[in-house]
Formats: C-alpha cells, sequence, structure tokens
C-alpha cells in the first residue's frame, strides 16, 4: 500500500526496530542495570514523542533530554518516567524543571543554590543529578572537589540528590585506555563520598559506546543514545552488534531530462556531461537537511540501483544521473537514506563522504519532512 504524504520527501520510522535495538540493549546491561533512553534534539531527529512512547511501552525506566523545554514536550505527551535534563541551564527555564518535576543536572555550586532558591519559591524540593568531569572537559565538578560540593548540597533543604553521573569522552574509539582511566576516576571519587558516610544514589557513566564496547561500565543506570535508533557511535566499535537504522530518507523522482553532451548542471556549473545523459530532479535539498557537501560525489537509490548525484545540491533540488535506469518514470521512489532492492545507503555513508558523524546527519534532518511511523 503507498504512503499518502503531503509532499515528494519524507522519512519513515521502522518501530519494530526499535524494539529490536532495545532488546539488544536489555541483553548487554546487567539485569538490575536500568536503561535511561536518551532522546534528546527530538530523538536524534525521529521524533522525541513517538519514540518516547514506544520505549515506555517496551519498559524503559527513565529519560534523558537536552533542555527543560524536550522534558516538558514528554510530559504534555504522556510521559510519567523520570526525566533527566543532562546539562547545564539559565534561569529562565527554572520553572519549566519545576513544572515538569524534572530532574536537572547540576554542575556548579551557583546552580546547586539557584535551584534551591526556586525550589524554596515553589516549596518543593528539585531533584538533581551531580555531573563530574572525569575527563571530558565540558561541564562538571572535578573529583577533587566532588566531596565538598555533596556535603554543600546535602545541607541544602531544597536539594535532593537522585544520581551522580560522568560522561565518556572516548568510548567510541578502538583503545579503551582512556575510558577505563575516567571510570576509576569516577569509581574512586565516590568511594570517597561513601567513605565520609554518604549513602551513594544511582550513579551512571556509559553511553552507547560503552554499553556495547565497554565492560563492567553498567553500574545503577545507562543511558543509551545513538544506538536505540540503529547507528554505530563509531566505525570502530564492534559492527556485529544487532541493531537495525529505525530511519528511512525518501522522495520521488519530479522530472526527467536529457542533456546533450558539454551541458553543465547546477549552481556553479561544477559538472559537465561527457556525453549524452538522462538526468532525474528530485525535490530536496539542503533545506531538508540533505548536505550540500553530498555535491558531485554522494548518491541515492532508484530502482535498486545507485545513481549519483550531479552538480551542487541546491536548497530544494537535487540532480541524479539516470542513464543506467530503464523504464524510469517520473513519481518513481528515491531513497537517500535507507535500503532499496539489495542496496543501502546508510547515515555513517554520508557522514564519511561530508566529514561528519552520523549523529550530525540524522539530527539535521529538517522538521518540515513529514514522519510515517511504522509498527
Amino acid at each position: 500500500m503507498e504512503l499518502e504524504i503531503k509532499r515528494p520527501a519524507w522519512i519513515e520510522i521502522d518501530l519494530s526496530a526499535l524494539e529490536n535495538n532495545y532488546n539488544f540493549i536489555r541483553s548487554k546491561v546487567n539485569k538490575e542495570t536500568k536503561i535511561a533512553a536518551v532522546v534528546k534534539a527530538n530523538a536524534y531527529g525521529h521524533g522525541s514523542v513517538r519514540i518516547a512512547r514506544r520505549l515506555s511501552e517496551l519498559g524503559v525506566e527513565y529519560f534523558c533530554v537536552g533542555s527543560p523545554d524536550e522534558g516538558i514536550e514528554l510530559r504534555n505527551a504522556g510521559i510519567k518516567e523520570p526525566i533527566l535534563v543532562m546539562a547545564e541551564v539559565l534561569k529562565s527555564q527554572y520553572d519549566d524543571i519545576i513544572k515538569g518535576d524534572l530532574i536537572q543536572t547540576a554542575a556548579s555550586r551557583e546552580t546547586l543554590n539557584a535551584l534551591n532558591k526556586v525550589g524554596a519559591g515553589a516549596a518543593k524540593q528539585i531533584k538533581v543529578h551531580l555531573k563530574l568531569d572525569t575527563g571530558m572537559g565540558r561541564i562538571g565538578f572535578f573529583p577533587e572537589e566532588l566531596l565538598e560540593v555533596y556535603k554543600f548540597a546535602k545541607k541544602l533543604k531544597n536539594i535532593k540528590i537522585e544520581g551522580v553521573f560522568s560522561h565518556l569522552a572516548r568510548a567510541d574509539e578502538e583503545d579503551k585506555e582512556f575510558s577505563y582511566q575516567q571510570l576509576q576516576r569516577f569509581k574512586s571519587t565516590l568511594k570517597e563520598i561513601r567513605a565520609a558516610g554518604f549513602e551513594l544514589p544511582q550513579l551512571h557513566i556509559a553511553n552507547s559506546a560503552a554499553v556495547i564496547d565497554l565492560k563492567n561500565t553498567s553500574l545503577d543506570l545507562v543511558r543509551p543514545g545513538i544506538m536505540l535508533y540503529g547507528l554505530l557511535p563509531s566505525k570502530d566499535l564492534n559492527r556485529e552488534a544487532d541493531l537495525k537504522p529505525l530511519l528511512s530518507f525518501k522522495t520521488r523522482v519530479i522530472q526527467l531530462r536529457q542533456l546533450p553532451a558539454g551541458s553543465t548542471v547546477s549552481y556553479g556549473s561544477t559538472y559537465k556531461t561527457d556525453s549524452r545523459e538522462k538526468l532525474a530532479v528530485l525535490p530536496v535539498g539542503y533545506k531538508d537537511g540533505y548536505p550540500r557537501l553530498l555535491s558531485n560525489q554522494g548518491e541515492v537509490l532508484i530502482r535498486g540501483k545507485r545513481s549519483p548525484i550531479r552538480g551542487r545540491v541546491c536548497m530544494g533540488q537535487t540532480i541524479v544521473s539516470v542513464n543506467h535506469i530503464d523504464n524510469l518514470e517520473v513519481g518513481d521512489e528515491v531513497v537517500l537514506i535507507g535500503s532499496q532492492g539489495n542496496e543501502k545507503i546508510s547515515a555513517a555513508e554520508i557522514a564519511e563522504l561530508c566529514g561528519t558523524i552520523n549523529y550530525e546527519i540524522v539530527c539535521n534532518l529538517s522538521e518540515r519532512l513529514e514522519k510515517i511511523y511504522i509498527n
């Protein structure tokens, strides 16, 4: 059955693949370890509400977002599980933390003081997870100061410490030495807090790369992100991981043309035909999140065959060569990311051509694109 869509460019999301990936994660972590699904950035371009609802049905215990407004969106959609905001926020966002009953990351004394004051004004305890910087160098308390911070935070009446966590900077690399150094710093710091007589809350450090490829990092929670969506964090990781990509990006041929030899194609005339060439025009471009860096080097799938991009990717149109495809018609389906026949174009393949990572490719797909969810 042909899908009904408003414009000839869309994304398909396979929710059965999400279930497969969730089950794989369950198989990789300890039975008592909880899964905190990372659905920030609109679930890496997959649609946070639909993804979170399905994960909730599957049994996910926590969600992680990048900002309070993302947490509020999930609450408004009926998500009841605990939601951790994994970044520092501005005071203008504090009301959403209270409104959404969110757990806030605290990475400075100033944040703890400010949250305590807001909590007092609302007559509520604000739940926090303390962030420890073990080598990421982004946000967080240093190991040598965490004990004093812990003592300080425990005295704040409107602050409830529910977790302590850190983030691995190089877990997606083949060499795991730095990651295990981070893990050791994390555990040593927590041992110091425990020795001071404090009961430790929920502890977590493992991201997708750690779940796949690092032993003894599960702890109380794990925070899988990119692997939930069927993508590997890097090409250095275990390619035998049982992950299935959820996302396919598709369009249709809107025009077929025959250009004579010596014709130039698209802005800047960066491609010239050597001989008579049949071209297909596609109604997608960089406004849809399809990278301009694919100009003259990317490929798409049409009738199960790879078709190379000719000339520069435009804002709303891309031109591909179809000399090798017989009986092609206007309206035929084109796959930009995904599978068709025996061929596949992955987000990782596109990322490599663009000199970036697969995260960026899927996150940058435009919100204008209609999402079709398939069970």
